[in-house]
C-alpha cells in the first residue's frame, strides 16, 4: 500500500467516534494523574521545557502586562533627596539577549558602569556534576542569572547563579570563582568575609540518606537540595560551612525540617543577615537565616552553634531579612499561598519583628496594597534612612521607591524593546554617602577592551 492511499483510506464513523471517546478518557486520566504523578507531571512539562530550551531567554519573560507601558524610569518626585543614591540592577538586556549588572545614577539615568563576563568561559572552569547542576544549559550565557550583585569597596562585584561565586572586578574580569553551587543572597561581614548559601553535594548532612543523594539526575528530578550557611573570604577562601538541616538537628528542631512529608527542597534557604555590631538580643558574627518553605527566621550563631532565637508566621514563604537597629529586623514577606505557591494573598509586605515589644507590625502595608506589589517568587526590600523603602518585585520587573503610604519617589520597569516586561535578579539600592569613594573609582577606571 502506498503512503497516499494510507493516508487516505476510508475508515469507519464507529472506529473515528470510538478513537475520540478513548482520547477523552485517556486526557482525563493523565490529567488525574500530573495531579497525583511525579512521573505524569515531568512528561507534562517536556513541551514547556522543549520551549525553553529553543527559547533560551523566555524564561525570563513576565506573563503579564502591567505598568502603563512604562519602560526604564519614572520619576515622580522632584526633590533631590527621593533621587538620590544609586541602583545596582541587575536585570536581563533583550537587546544583549543576557543577564548584566549597570550601576546607574539615579537622578540623572547614567548608567557609570556594566558587568557583562564571559559567563560560558567561566562555565568551563567548573568542576561540578554537568548531570546534576546543568551549567551549560540552565546557567549558559543567555540564561544566566547574575544574582544579589554585591559591590566592594574597590569596585569589585560578587555574583553566582545558582552557580560557582564569582568575584569579578570593575571590567568584568574574573578575579577567583568557588566552584559550588551557590544561590540567593550574597551579603558582607563586619569582616569583609561574604555570607552566601549553597546546596551541598553531595549530600554532607550527617543521617541523611536518600535514595537520590548521589545518583545522577535529570532536568525532572532536581538533586535533594541539602542547603548549607557559608562563609567567603576576600580571597575567596571557604572560613565557614554548616547545612541547615544541621543546625536545626543539633539545636532540637528537627521536626521543623520535612514539615510536608518527602520533599527535595523542604528548607530553601533564601537570605543570610549578617550582624555587624553587637546589641542586647544579638552579637556580632551571628546571621540571622530566612527559610522560605517552612516559613521561619531565626538567629544563629557559628562560634557556639546555637540557635538563639526562631520564629514561625506571620510571615508566609517569606524572603529578604534585614536588621534595621539594634532591637529591631525587617522580613519581605511574599504572603503566597502556602502549598501551590500560586498566587500572592492580597499583596507583599515588609513586617518588622520588634525583639523588646516581641510584637510584629506593618508600616509599609498601605503603600504595598495601594502599588499592587505582589511578586509570587523572591523579591526583597531595605528601609532606607528617611523612612522610605526600596522594594524590588521580582518576578513582575519592577523596582520602586515609595514611603509609607505609597506616594512613589520613583519607578523603575525593566521592559524591553520588544514590549515585554522581564525579570530582575535582586537589585539593591546604594546611598551616595556610603558609595562615593567605590564610584569616583568606577568613574576612573580603564579597560582594556581587546
Amino acid at each position: 500500500m502506498s503512503l497516499e492511499n494510507f493516508f487516505y483510506k476510508k475508515i469507519a464513523m464507529w472506529i473515528l467516534l470510538l478513537t475520540i471517546v478513548f482520547s477523552f478518557i485517556f486526557a482525563l486520566f493523565f490529567g488525574a494523574l500530573v495531579l497525583r504523578s511525579t512521573t505524569a507531571r515531568n512528561i507534562a512539562s517536556i513541551p514547556s521545557l522543549l520551549k525553553e530550551i529553543i527559547f533560551e531567554f523566555d524564561h525570563f519573560v513576565i506573563d503579564v502586562d502591567e505598568f502603563d507601558d512604562q519602560k526604564g524610569f519614572k520619576k515622580v518626585s522632584n526633590k533631590s533627596g527621593d533621587l538620590s543614591g544609586y541602583l545596582l540592577l541587575s536585570r536581563f538586556d533583550y537587546k544583549k539577549k543576557r543577564s548584566i549588572v549597570e550601576l546607574v545614577e539615579i537622578k540623572t539615568e547614567k548608567i557609570l558602569n556594566t558587568w557583562e563576563p564571559d559567563i560560558n568561559k567561566i562555565n568551563s572552569y567548573s568542576k561540578l556534576p554537568e548531570e546534576v547542576f546543568f551549567l551549560r544549559r540552565d546557567h549558559s550565557l543567555h540564561r544566566y542569572r547574575m544574582f544579589h550583585p554585591l559591590l566592594l569597596d574597590n569596585g569589585d562585584l560578587i555574583i553566582h547563579s545558582s552557580s560557582p561565586l564569582l568575584k569579578l572586578d570593575i571590567c568584568s574580569k574574573v578575579k577567583w570563582i568557588v566552584d559550588d553551587a551557590y544561590h540567593h543572597s550574597n551579603e558582607l561581614d563586619a569582616e569583609g568575609n561574604i555570607w552566601v548559601p549553597s546546596w551541598a553535594y553531595p549530600i554532607k548532612t550527617e543521617g541523611v540518606s536518600l535514595d537520590y543523594n548521589n545518583k545522577a539526575v535529570n532536568a525532572f528530578e532536581p538533586f535533594f537540595h541539602d542547603d548549607a550557611i557559608n562563609k567567603i573570604s576576600n580571597d575567596g577562601e571557604v572560613l565557614f560551612s554548616k547545612t541547615v538541616i544541621s543546625i536545626l538537628r543539633e539545636n532540637n528542631l528537627e521536626h521543623l525540617i520535612f514539615p510536608v512529608g518527602e520533599n527535595k527542597d523542604p528548607i530553601h534557604l533564601n537570605d543570610i543577615q549578617p550582624a555587624l555590631k553587637d546589641s542586647k538580643f544579638w552579637k556580632k558574627g551571628d546571621v540571622f537565616l530566612s527559610m522560605r518553605n517552612i516559613s521561619l527566621v531565626m538567629l544563629y550563631r557559628p562560634s557556639t552553634n546555637k540557635i538563639i532565637w526562631h520564629k514561625q508566621f506571620p510571615w508566609v514563604n517569606q524572603h529578604d531579612v534585614d536588621i534595621i537597629n539594634n532591637h529591631q529586623i525587617s522580613i519581605f514577606d511574599n504572603n503566597s499561598d502556602d502549598f501551590l505557591k500560586a498566587y500572592v494573598d492580597g499583596s507583599n509586605e515588609t513586617l518588622i519583628y520588634d525583639f523588646e515589644k516581641d510584637e510584629v507590625f506593618s508600616p509599609y502595608r498601605e503603600g504595598y496594597i495601594k502599588n499592587e506589589i505582589k511578586t509570587k517568587m523572591e523579591g526583597l526590600s531595605e528601609i532606607l534612612k528617611n523612612g522610605d523603602i526600596f522594594v524590588e518585585e521580582t518576578s513582575h520587573g519592577r523596582i520602586i521607591r515609595m514611603d509609607k503610604k505609597g506616594n512613589i519617589k520613583w519607578q523603575f520597569v525593566n521592559r524591553e524593546e520588544n514590549g515585554k516586561i522581564y525579570k530582575l535578579n535582586w537589585s539593591r539600592f546604594l546611598d551616595e554617602e556610603s558609595y562615593a569613594s567605590v564610584v569616583k573609582k568606577i568613574n576612573e577606571k580603564k579597560c582594556n577592551e581587546k
